[in-house]
């Protein structure tokens, strides 16, 4: 790559790289760009979902909407949305504001009538208004924590198991709590899909980073029983092997880490990529050995966990009755995948059961442990 742009966390752009991203998607829109992606999603849609097509699928198909907007302005690229630090309360977000990408729908047919699309009218596959259904009414059910992806990160070694532990999980749970077009096959209609797919991929990139750069295997589809590097991606018909790395070929883009909260630091970088090795280090001072073991593998050694001191265990004790007691502190039980949201796209229901159950045990062995989580 020539040049290579650079994908912030949607709360971290400038005034004027947003107004970029409104006009340029308003382009988008006017010449028909939304159809298209909508269609190339639901035309591909069993083969893209529930096999190893599905992190270079959307990687290329994101890549593919942002090449479209930076034929309007060089300088557009998709940002990400860092939903864990969400993930508590999603509704809540700034980013489902009028400011950034508007709020739950509103009247009987859900239309979403503020922030970045309010009144769109889509015409794929008929003709509709952006529509958003909450799954709790005005509220969304909890999604997971960045907590039990960095466990994923550190316990799976194959794309197999580590698409099914995201796919499943993470994935899932913005499609089904924000609903509406989110819920379809045409969940393109909707720019969180864009936003959300780039987050998902800034976790695929997170997971390549630790040895897995070229990392791939598990099913392709009923056609292809074990995919490889040279393996073609659905619809683009390119190889698997021309997206695994960013900064080459069509890949030019690359992710900015969030930058730092608080008074005078709006210009200085965290230099955390998702915030995951504060994660990692946060559980290798609380946990148990054995917790460790099961959980974080990857950090499970006397010379890499330092035990917690009596402060931090009286710290934690505090937190866990906190929590008990209604203070909100621990972590949330995931939510379950609904048979409909499984069976249209063709999931194993006894894989994504397994994988929900996993998810759900770790959850309950950190509320135990004390563990309070980063956001």
């Amino acid at each position: 790559c020539t040049s290579v742009v650079e994908r912030k966390e949607i709360r971290d752009l400038a005034p004027e790289e947003w107004r970029i991203l409104q006009s340029t998607v308003l382009l988008i829109q006017r010449d028909g760009w939304f159809q298209w992606f909508s269609y190339i999603h639901d035309a591909s849609f069993s083969t893209i979902h529930g096999t190893s097509q599905f992190f270079p699928f959307h990687r290329r198909f994101v890549r593919d909407f942002e090449i479209v907007g930076q034929r309007y302005n060089p300088r557009f690229a998709v940002p990400y949305w860092n939903e864990f630090k969400d993930y508590r309360n999603p509704e809540l977000s700034p980013v489902l504001s009028t400011a950034y990408l508007g709020g739950n729908g509103r009247g009987g047919d859900g239309c979403v009538s503020d922030g970045l699309q309010a009144g769109w009218t889509m015409t794929y596959p008929n003709s509709h208004c952006l529509s958003r259904a909450f799954n709790q009414g005005a509220q969304i059910q909890a999604w997971y924590t960045s907590e039990y992806t960095s466990s994923v990160m550190q316990r799976d070694t194959t794309m197999a198991k580590f698409r099914q532990d995201i796919e499943y999980t993470v994935h899932g749970a913005a499609h089904i709590g924000l609903g509406g077009d989110m819920s379809t096959r045409t969940s393109t209609n909707d720019m969180v899909f864009m936003v959300h797919h780039a987050f998902i991929d800034h976790i695929w990139t997170s997971w390549q980073s630790q040895g897995y750069q070229m990392t791939m295997d598990g099913p392709g589809g009923p056609s292809e029983l074990e995919m490889s590097l040279t393996s073609l991606i659905t619809h683009y018909n390119e190889p698997v092997e021309s997206v695994m790395r960013l900064g080459w070929g069509l890949m030019c883009y690359g992710y900015a880490p969030p930058l730092r909260s608080g008074p005078g630091s709006m210009r200085r970088r965290s230099g955390q990529t998702l915030a995951l090795d504060k994660v990692l280090s946060g559980v290798a001072r609380i946990l148990p050995a054995q917790l460790l073991q099961k959980w974080f593998p990857g950090i499970n050694s006397t010379a890499m966990v330092p035990r917690p001191s009596s402060a931090t265990r009286i710290a934690h004790a505090a937190a866990k009755t906190l929590a008990t007691n209604g203070g909100g502190m621990m972590m949330p039980l995931p939510i379950d995948m609904p048979e409909d949201w499984v069976d249209m796209h063709g999931y194993d229901r006894h894989e994504v059961r397994r994988v929900v159950d996993e998810a759900r045990d770790f959850v309950r062995d950190m509320n135990a442990a004390g563990y309070a989580p980063l956001y």
